[in-house]
Parts: C-alpha cells; sequence; structure tokens
C-alpha cells in the first residue's frame, strides 16, 4: 500500500470525524465493545512455550540460552506491506538453533493468534505495548486498565478530545482504511484490552510535546503515553521492557535477551537488552530518544531486511 494512500485515509477519517460523521463515544465504547474476547479466553489457540522449551536450546558465548524479542510492525514485518520474506532466512537460522522468537507489540491479543500461526512462530508473546502477556498466568488483569482509559478520555478538556481520534470513535472500516488491514484484521485490531491508539487531527506534534499536553491528565489514572510507528497509544505504566523482564525473570537461569524494534515504543526494551538493534524507520527518528552514549546495532535498511541484517550480525557476534 502507498504512503499516499495511507495519508488520503487518515486524512479521510479525520474530515469524517470533524464533520460529525461519527463522534466520540464517552466513555468509550470499546469498554465492552462486542469485538473483544471473552475473558475466559485468554491463552486458547497458543500452545504456551514451557520452561524446558523456553532455555533447552543452543546457548551463546556466555553460556546461557538465547531469547529473541522482537517488534513486529516496521520490524519484523514490512511497515506498509506486513510481508517478512527479507528476514525468512535469518527466522530459519534462529529455528536451526532452537532460538525462540517472542513477539513484543502493540497489536493485541486476538491479532496475535492468527498471526503467529501465520508467521510459524509459537510460545509467548508480549500484546499491547506490555499491558498483555498471551500464554502465561502472570498476564495483568487488564479489566481495570481497560476503565482508567475510558475515564482518562473522558477527563480530558473538549478540545483536546476533538482533536483525538482514538479507534473506540471509529468504525471497522475506517480502521481498516487507516492501518491497511483487512477488515477481519481490522475487528482484531480493535479488540483492545489494555490499551487505545489515536491520531492527531492535522499535523502531530512531537511525543513530547504531546505528552506534555495529555500529561497531567493520563497520571490521574496511572496511565502512560507512547508512540509506535503508526499511532499515539494511551497504556498503563507497564512497558515492553518490563514485560520482557517478567518473562525472563520465570526462566532458570536467566536467558539473554536479544531485542530488535524501530521505534519509539521500543526503546526502553532495547537499552535493557544484552544484545539491542534499532532497525532503521523511515517514518519516525528513533534514535533522538536513545542516549549518546547507547550501544545498540543499528540496521542500514528498515523493517525485515533490517531485522535480517542485525540477527545475522547477532548469531555471528555469539556463536562465530
Amino acid at each position: 500500500m502507498s504512503r499516499s494512500f495511507i495519508g488520503n485515509s487518515l486524512y479521510l477519517a479525520a474530515w469524517l470525524h470533524y464533520r460529525g460523521f461519527f463522534v466520540p463515544r464517552r466513555p468509550c465504547a470499546w469498554v465492552s465493545h462486542k469485538y473483544h474476547l471473552p475473558q475466559g479466553r485468554r491463552f486458547a489457540t497458543l500452545s504456551p512455550m514451557t520452561r524446558t522449551e523456553a532455555v533447552n536450546h543452543t546457548s551463546g558465548s556466555a553460556g546461557r540460552a538465547v531469547v529473541v524479542f522482537t517488534d513486529l510492525d516496521g520490524t519484523l514485518m514490512d511497515h506498509d506491506s506486513y510481508d517478512i520474506a527479507p528476514a525468512q532466512a535469518a527466522l530459519e537460522a534462529l529455528a536451526a538453533r532452537s532460538i525462540p522468537v517472542v513477539p513484543v507489540t502493540s497489536k493485541t491479543r486476538t491479532e496475535l493468534v492468527p498471526l503467529l500461526a501465520r508467521l510459524g512462530l509459537s510460545g509467548q508473546a508480549i500484546a499491547e505495548n506490555g499491558a498483555v502477556i498471551v500464554n502465561t498466568d502472570g498476564s495483568p488483569d487488564t479489566a481495570d486498565a481497560r476503565e482508567k482509559i475510558a475515564l482518562a478520555l473522558d477527563a480530558l478538556p473538549k478540545n483536546i478530545r476533538k482533536a483525538m481520534i482514538c479507534f473506540c470513535d471509529m468504525e471497522i472500516e475506517q480502521i481498516a482504511a487507516a492501518t491497511g488491514l483487512t477488515l477481519a484484521d481490522a475487528t482484531r485490531a480493535a479488540a483492545r484490552e489494555a490499551s487505545e491508539p489515536f491520531m492527531w487531527q492535522g499535523d502531530a506534534p512531537p511525543l513530547t510535546t504531546l505528552t506534555e499536553i495529555l500529561g497531567e491528565t493520563l497520571e490521574k489514572f496511572d496511565l502512560r503515553l507512547t508512540q509506535g510507528g503508526r499511532f499515539f497509544h494511551i497504556v498503563p505504566p507497564r512497558d515492553k521492557a518490563a514485560a520482557i523482564s517478567a518473562l525472563l525473570s520465570e526462566q532458570t537461569p536467566r536467558p539473554q535477551s536479544w531485542v530488535l524494534g524501530d521505534g519509539p515504543n521500543d526503546v526502553s526494551m532495547l537499552l535493557a537488552a544484552d544484545r539491542g538493534a534499532l532497525i532503521a524507520n523511515e517514518h519516525v527518528n528513533t534514535q533522538r530518544f536513545l542516549p549518546a552514549d547507547h550501544n545498540l546495532y543499528v540496521s542500514g535498511v528498515s523493517g525485515p531486511a533490517g531485522w535480517h541484517e542485525a540477527i545475522t550480525a547477532f548469531l555471528t557476534a555469539e556463536f562465530g
């Protein structure tokens, strides 16, 4: 899909919102959205990665097992086409060493179930920017987060709230147009358990500025703001790095973490990794969110080709 099409789609969605064709539901209707999975189906259709499976694979040079944690959109998957073909050889190289790959994404649990099957991955995954851990008993209670986000959106000044186009404001067709997803995939993307993506009408301010605009209200409800490849996200305090730490702490001895990502919402997990790779991002300058003395691998190309480049470099450095 071309960037111009995506841009036009976002403009159309904003125009529809401005003209009153759809208005914010207060509080956001996604709290009881008909597209949500029933609460009892937390880990269905994915087989959990047992402790034995997680650690019983090739150890690196430090004598510790390795687990790869990766962002999806713009990292393992192409930002526009969602293709992973350029990364396939690197995925196979990891599989040959029995090194598991754990997605860490802003996507929902319902998006991940069919996506992991298509990618040939099984085991645990981290959804909604760290708020939801798939296939582990340690998944946070998301009901509280849903309620807090709805209350926070309702508490924002009207002029600020009007400038935000949240997923909960949009019909499935509009989410599909804004993301390039099919209607079925857009339905899954709408099934938010603990986060709320949104666009900003007009030219979006930088993340730091938008944090200042929304920060006071979000802090009252113990929420924070982050930015992905396409959208801003209102999320609970638990970020991707904290979710990864929770998974690693369940395993003895603690494995090495190789972490790959491309967006500002990936920075915390990249900096906490044993080996971290910032994948080039054609849409957001993520490097400006990094400390000057970082030691991350920075890929020369974006998306799955950059993912292949970084994993190949890590494998060579670790195993020769």
